[in-house]
């Protein structure tokens, strides 16, 4: 009997230690674990290289809008990443769009979408979400079929223009939230645009 409670004993003993140690470990990791959650690295690193962690702002989500963080390095506020979702030709299309705090574009990358398979799915390549890095955020983007002349042209993917359309739907849906919410300048009503009325194209 005496053994019995003695070995009873024990592993209440281990056990309160145990759960001490754990609730200890649970709060040094919390925040990591907060931060790791609203975006992983890589993605920071695609949208806005200088940045090596964002933090939450207080902001109303808007149609398109659905998530915006301010990136730091250290102190230093180096932009911010928005959450954005565009209409695509199959559904809807999840982007991460960074905005640089010299007024640009600093990456895109495409987390999910429904896109036709060598043809719209083409808009999470590289290759083409690269053409909105560094883009100037002065006035909306806009599509074009043929090599750019102008800073706020985009080529669109051949054969993918709906798709391509709806990427810079979601960009300019990001500099729009930007200019208006964070830099609160007053922004001129959104003009229907091709990717608004466009019925063909993947």
């Amino acid at each position: 009997m005496k053994e019995n409670f003695k070995l009873g004993r024990t592993l209440l003993i281990i056990t309160a230690i145990a759960g001490v140690l754990l609730g200890f470990a649970n709060n040094l990791t919390k925040d990591a674990i907060l931060e790791n959650a609203k975006m992983n690295k890589e993605d920071l690193k695609a949208v806005l290289s200088q940045a090596e962690s964002v933090q939450d702002i207080e902001f109303t989500k808007t149609e398109a809008v659905k998530e915006v963080y301010k990136a730091v390095n250290g102190n230093e506020v180096v932009g911010h990443v928005l959450k954005v979702t565009s209409k695509g030709f199959h559904g809807p299309v999840d982007f991460l769009i960074g905005i640089s705090t010299d007024n640009k574009v600093s990456g895109i990358r495409v987390l999910s979408h429904a896109e036709t398979p060598g043809l719209g799915s083409k808009i999470a390549e590289v290759k083409f979400t690269s053409r909105f890095t560094a883009k100037p955020i002065a006035e909306d983007l806009e599509v074009v079929k043929v090599t750019p002349n102008k800073d706020n042209e985009v080529e669109a993917i051949s054969g993918a223009t709906t798709s391509s359309k709806a990427t810079v739907t979601a960009v300019n849906d990001a500099i729009r939230f930007y200019k208006e919410n964070i830099k609160g300048e007053e922004v001129e009503s959104k003009k229907e645009t091709d990717a608004d009325t466009a019925a063909t194209g993947s």
